[in-house]
């Protein structure tokens, strides 16, 4: 027990006698951190933009004159993929609709011998991925001659998603390879400064492990402390883009970003996020460098 305070201390001890390779590695750890960090929740948002704007689009199912209105109606709700009650627009609104939003044309639509817009169901579906399969089911449904979907937007989503997820796990994983070079050298360049001390230790039986140890928790604590100071500066630089974009609630609940998240809602996952990344990146740094250039 009381060897491992010692190795502990001496770890700590270390980070102050090295200070400013200590302090460099501090900064880019913590850089590193920060960015996946904003990355990682940015990607969250993105993910609940792309929720709400899949939720806002529907799958128009026109009926035939003579359908079941109730039955088809009962048959949609009933669906796996539908995500509420269809909602039924009969031709008299469907015919309103039209003129309104086309009012320059109103003269042409009321001179119509008889009305064009048939009765519809506006179904939503609770995935976007499932579009095409919601099609075909809605399709074979009796008294129904045709049903519209935005398909070419649903595989765009789903593009977009993919595009996010890829571009996160390359930025993560190369701030994290950044990382644990910059603290691999630095741990290097610890040992190399502490050679003739690290002879003497040889020379009186210390074993590799005993060695080790203290640039093993030099690592973890300028991660821990990079974790810290991460999630701090996260919290702030979260918190004011936050308070930006929820300024105008209107503008941003049309766009589907009303339900962006608050860093209060996450905040300590962020923090555990960070000090347990920072310590992870700072001890692999200090295992490889230890493995490749401490000769015991």
């Amino acid at each position: 027990m009381n060897n491992i305070s010692y190795l502990i201390k001496q770890g700590i001890k270390s980070v102050w006698k090295n200070r400013f390779m200590s302090f460099a590695s501090l900064c880019i750890l913590t850089v590193s951190l920060i960015l996946v960090g904003m990355s990682a929740i940015v990607m969250l948002d993105c993910g609940i933009i792309l929720d709400n704007v899949s939720d806002k689009n529907e799958i128009s199912v026109y009926l035939e004159d003579d359908a079941d209105i109730a039955h088809i109606g009962e048959v949609l709700k009933s669906n796996t993929l539908t995500a509420s009650e269809p909602q039924y627009i009969s031709p008299e609104e469907g015919l309103a609709k039209m003129m309104e939003q086309y009012s320059e044309q109103r003269a042409l639509f009321e001179s119509l011998p008889y009305n064009p817009v048939p009765p519809t169901y506006m179904v939503t579906i609770k995935d976007l991925d499932e579009i095409s399969v919601a099609v075909k089911q809605f399709s074979a449904i009796e008294g129904v001659y045709k049903v519209n979907a935005p398909t070419d937007f649903a595989s765009f989503i789903k593009d977009l998603r993919t595009t996010f997820t890829i571009i996160g796990i390359v930025l993560i994983a190369a701030l994290g390879t950044v990382s644990v070079i910059i603290i691999s050298n630095t741990t290097r360049l610890s040992v190399f400064a502490r050679r003739k001390e690290i002879a003497i230790m040889r020379i009186v039986g210390a074993t590799n492990s005993f060695i080790k140890t203290p640039f093993f928790v030099e690592g973890m604590f300028i991660g821990l402390a990079s974790g810290v100071l991460a999630w701090f500066v996260t919290k702030i630089v979260y918190e004011n883009l936050y308070n930006m974009f929820t300024s105008s609630l209107g503008m941003w609940n049309a766009l589907g970003m009303g339900d962006i998240l608050r860093f209060s809602d996450i905040g300590w996952y962020v923090l555990a996020a960070c000090c347990a990344g920072g310590a992870l990146l700072g001890a692999i740094g200090t295992v490889l460098s230890t493995g490749k250039y401490l000769k015991v």
